[in-house]
């Protein structure tokens, strides 16, 4: 009862059988880092002796809105992403009467122009003057990288790296930027770095990053429904509001 659905704006929702379905499986993956609430007693001393089969997200009281946008090899095309965009600062209500209050877009497109002038920047300020925060994945092109992907390279939206924790608990105390983490320039960098490397999330068998990614599945998981992933869109998944 946490989950409803927006519009499904993706070419497959012209097949019955795929509407609403998360047949990429990065939306899934992306939800439960923000919201998976297995049963579990959330008293400090639990949160630290938690069974690792036991997914927590990082708001786990979170309700989400999905929007299917993209089709099974994760592709979609920015008129798609501008109208859903366009179509939450419509519907800002989800139909339980929950007010939308952030966008999560762990999505990112080359642009060539000043996010004064993109179409793409321009819904995203739109979401962000009604009121809705919106995060954004920064990019995964590496420090080198001249410049955020769009829309992260928008000032007004929350351009979110990654850390790496170096394969350690421990490492997470004093985390360093993932090497493929996208950092931009001097006028617009990432707003704040979080975990993107090797982060464990659900799982959705069958989909395309399942059956093309099998290193992804946890070693030591006899249920079979968690997953591994690393990136910047992993790292835009923890930045929201409990």
């Amino acid at each position: 009862n946490k989950l409803t659905y927006g519009t499904d704006l993706s070419i497959e929702s012209n097949d019955p059988d795929l509407v609403d379905h998360d047949t990429n499986g990065h939306g899934t993956f992306m939800a439960g880092i923000i919201a998976a609430q297995d049963p579990a007693d959330l008293t400090r001393q639990t949160l630290l002796n938690l069974n690792p089969s036991v997914q927590l997200g990082v708001a786990p009281d979170a309700e989400l809105e999905s929007l299917k946008l993209a089709t099974t090899d994760g592709s979609t095309d920015v008129s798609q992403v501008i109208a859903a965009l366009d179509w939450v600062t419509q519907h800002p209500v989800t139909a339980d009467g929950t007010p939308i209050r952030v966008i999560n877009l762990a999505y990112g497109t080359d642009s060539v122009q000043p996010y004064q002038a993109d179409p793409l920047a321009a819904a995203v300020e739109n979401a962000w003057h009604h009121g809705i925060v919106v995060v954004v994945s920064a990019g995964n092109e590496g420090p080198t990288a001249n410049r955020l992907t769009d829309p992260a390279m928008d000032p007004y939206v929350l351009a979110v790296g990654a850390s790496d924790g170096k394969d350690s608990l421990a490492g997470w105390a004093y985390p360093n930027v993932a090497a493929f983490s996208s950092s931009g320039d001097a006028a617009r960098h990432v707003d704040l770095v979080a975990p993107g490397r090797s982060i464990v999330s659900l799982r959705d068998p069958g989909s395309y990053v399942d059956r093309n990614f099998p290193q992804g599945m946890v070693s030591g998981d006899a249920s079979g429904r968690l997953f591994r992933g690393s990136g910047t869109s992993q790292a835009a998944a923890p930045p929201h509001p409990r």
